[in-house]
């Protein structure tokens, strides 16, 4: 999903052939302005699995996810290495690697100049690191107050991560304030994965479509309805809605064993492909992937590129995670 969004969540004119229009718009792009669900798609699963992993052991939770941080930085150096300041040394000199100051800020994750789409990066270290605490406001707040309270804060931070973002000078204080819009914009999607493990949604959605005979019919009727609702409204504002009503229901279909056999395959590479991919469409690779004229042969080649590098990346991971771990 954030492959197809960025490739052609943008204006095809010059860029790529669609071959399918509803309007005045490709079917790529309204396909793709639905696929912005991915970070809050991702928020809530990372909120979840936090959530289950500080439910199983509120002691040891801090020293689990300092070894679950160092393996991702681990991942992250990689990626890092490889494309920023092997390839970027070869093939675009003039940027990569900067000055030692802007290797420092990417290499630590503090400053993610080298990659638009790493911004989650540093996000997702800070969740990891002040997720207890919002964790430990679960068991003390009712869920409508915790809830509106989160959703408020999500639409004040919108605010200032879309519409108010030129409001300092001072270098410290605009990074200062791209961090803090984008850390409590995402924490809503976030702790909407706490909540739905602690108060069982899933389960209780479930049992909505449970005698339904051609129940993948609706679901893929409903994931439709979504697709067009954002169509109408294309502000990404209300991503973590559509986002956690695909993953709802999503996880209601009936999916045979081959789908699921590539899911599990493509999860292995998942990381590599968000930390890899705008390297190949962007910066180093763009007028060749976009040269494939299709959206179709596009996005497949995009895929296959990074898949590719992925196999490379954890090859090296798991020697490293092997050696010091």
């Amino acid at each position: 999903m954030m492959l197809c969004l960025h490739l052609f969540n943008r204006d095809y004119h010059g860029l790529f052939t669609p071959l399918i229009f509803i309007g005045k718009q490709p079917l790529s792009y309204y396909i793709s302005l639905f696929c912005d669900a991915c970070v809050p798609i991702f928020a809530f699963v990372s909120g979840y699995g936090l959530y289950y992993k500080f439910k199983q052991n509120k002691a040891s939770y801090i020293k689990s996810k300092k070894i679950k941080l160092l393996k991702l930085y681990i991942n992250y150096w990689i990626v890092l290495i490889i494309f920023a300041l092997i390839l970027g040394f070869f093939l675009m000199p003039e940027r990569y690697p900067g000055s030692w100051s802007e290797f420092l800020l990417n290499f630590s994750g503090i400053d993610t100049s080298y990659n638009g789409a790493w911004w989650f990066f540093t996000t997702y270290i800070f969740f990891a690191l002040t997720s207890k605490f919002w964790f430990q406001l679960l068991d003390y707040l009712p869920l409508f107050l915790y809830l509106s309270g989160l959703f408020i804060i999500y639409v004040i931070a919108f605010y200032f991560r879309i519409y108010k973002t030129n409001i300092f000078e001072n270098e410290m204080l605009i990074w200062l304030h791209r961090q803090l819009a984008l850390y409590f914009c995402t924490l809503f999607q976030f702790m909407l994965g706490a909540f739905a493990l602690r108060y069982k949604w899933n389960t209780k959605f479930t049992g909505l479509f449970k005698a339904i005979k051609y129940k993948n019919v609706l679901i893929v009727a409903f994931m439709l309805v979504l697709v067009i609702f954002h169509a109408i409204i294309p502000n990404f504002i209300i991503a973590p809605f559509t986002a956690i009503g695909f993953i709802f229901l999503f996880m209601q279909l009936n999916l045979n064993k081959l789908f699921n056999a590539f899911l599990d395959y493509m999860s292995i590479h998942s990381t590599n492909m968000w930390l890899i991919h705008m390297f190949f469409y962007m910066v180093f690779f763009g007028t060749f992937v976009y040269s494939l004229k299709y959206p179709i042969f596009i996005f497949a080649v995009l895929v296959t590129m990074c898949l590719i590098s992925s196999y490379l990346v954890n090859f090296i991971n798991n020697k490293i995670v092997k050696a010091i771990l």
